[in-house]
């Protein structure tokens, strides 16, 4: 199936969305397009926001230990933040934000996920949303290629593409790979890596 926006009259970008169902697993690829209409380069990025609705947790992986002396895990954090805020579980491996209805105030961060997935675990589902990460590339929101906000009832799982200058009738794209399984995932750093242990696994 493949959706194409009309071209937006303010930013002068087509947008499409491709989705493409496997018929032998339950992987489903999401292909997002944007070509640039205008008679002048854009500098733009793809950013793909995934609506969940809640209650529930997302799940973003921490970047694997390492002894080297520069610096990793690039973190985004936006005015409203709060790393106190008791939805947010900071652990050694995974960070955790949950969605809670009764709570009004936005949440919102952004990493340099170089793993290159997030999981929306609710009701006994795992949603695993994968995207690339090129290091090579620069990135927006001081080198993030994931992002993560919730207020309310909702949590948005974003995953961004590299920034790009983009010529007249150039089109970028952005590949993203979901799957959805019926699975319980433990609040623990060792009961959530072994749940998604074998998930992440395939196709790796």
């Amino acid at each position: 199936m493949k959706l194409t926006q009309p071209v937006e009259a303010i930013t002068g970008i087509e947008k499409a969305m491709e989705v493409t169902l496997d018929a032998r697993s339950d992987a489903v690829t999401v292909r997002h397009r944007l070509v640039n209409r205008n008679l002048w380069p854009v500098e733009l990025a793809p950013w793909a926001l995934t609506v969940m609705q809640g209650p529930g947790r997302v799940i973003l992986p921490q970047e694997p230990p390492s002894t080297g002396l520069l610096p990793v895990r690039p973190v985004g954090l936006w005015g409203y933040t709060n790393m106190a805020d008791a939805r947010w579980k900071w652990g050694a491996k995974f960070i955790q934000l949950a969605c809670d209805p009764a709570a009004s105030r936005p949440q919102k961060i952004g990493l340099g996920a170089t793993p290159g997935w997030a999981a929306y675990h609710r009701d006994g589902q795992l949603f695993l949303k994968r995207f690339p990460f090129d290091p090579a590339a620069t990135y927006p929101d001081y080198g993030c290629n994931l992002e993560c906000y919730t207020r309310g009832d909702m949590l948005e799982v974003e995953s961004l593409g590299p920034l790009t200058k983009l010529a007249p009738n150039a089109a970028i794209e952005h590949v993203e790979s979901w799957q959805l399984r019926k699975m319980q995932v433990g609040e623990t750093e060792d009961s959530i890596e072994a749940a998604l242990r074998p998930i992440l696994q395939e196709n790796s």
